[in-house]
């Protein structure tokens, strides 16, 4: 059985204090030492990534991703904050991704990636946002989440991610899985869909627009439709275990 390799440890599962308001995730984006901070930091706030949710996602909407266990949200954040995570997706350093089980990556997935840490501003407040989801699904759905880790992800041309679920070799901390994407003026000859099978095995394809967020049951399998164009996007995970900060990213 192939495992997706995590930048986390698996820890126990800790649902009896999920994110809220009086619980908000231990997550800095830097050591206080303010001399030290990114440029990007200079003209970013956390208000710029303000997403009010619970305007955005009404009772229908819910309901129905509880019954199908996916859905779309289309102009998630504000020009400044998409073009923050759109300009610092496009400068960093992509590493390859990891398989374990002795299987060549190529053979399974072709994305690059990068795993969003306290030195990514952009991403530091995408994930604070993020947790602000997490904590409405607390409420509304009593989904337990604790915090949330995401990765920047590049496929190159000719690149997919064959089918699978984001809860692989019987390990289900993982609960909702979303997707943030990227990419200006995409079309549907640029390939690179999204395809995700609901809880009716109903197959969809998600165009991968820019500002769009697909949310979906991190059990659900789905893949990565091959991209006929440079393909960007955040991948993210809100997950029930217990917290762990961010790790330190190895250069």
């Amino acid at each position: 059985m192939t495992q997706i390799i995590s930048n986390l440890e698996v820890t126990q599962l800790v649902v009896d204090n999920p994110i809220g308001q009086d619980n908000p995730p231990l997550l800095f984006p830097h050591d206080g030492d303010d001399s030290q901070k990114l440029p990007t930091q200079h003209v970013l706030e956390l208000s710029d990534f303000d997403v009010d949710w619970q305007n955005k996602l009404t009772d229908t909407q819910l309901d129905k991703f509880v019954d199908d266990g996916w859905m779309i949200i289309d102009g998630v954040f504000e020009n400044k904050a998409l073009l923050a995570l759109q300009s610092e997706s496009g400068f960093i350093e992509y590493r390859d991704a990891e398989l374990t089980a002795g299987i060549r990556v190529s053979d399974i997935r072709g994305d690059r990636i990068r795993w969003i840490t306290e030195n990514f501003f952009a991403g530091y407040y995408y994930l604070e946002s993020i947790n602000a989801l997490a904590a409405l699904f607390n409420q509304s759905l009593f989904a337990g989440i604790r915090h949330s880790e995401a990765h920047y992800a590049c496929y190159p041309v000719g690149f997919g991610y064959q089918w699978h679920s984001d809860n692989p070799a019987g390990r289900d901390e993982r609960v909702i899985s979303a997707v943030f994407y990227l990419n200006d003026d995409w079309s549907n000859n640029d390939g690179g869909a999204l395809e995700i099978v609901d809880k009716h095995s109903i197959h969809h394809n998600v165009m991968p627009v820019a500002n769009r967020l697909v949310i979906f049951d991190s059990d659900l399998q789905h893949q990565v439709q091959i991209a006929h164009r440079q393909r960007y996007s955040i991948a993210t995970w809100m997950r029930r275990d217990g917290l762990v900060p961010f790790v330190k990213d190895n250069v």
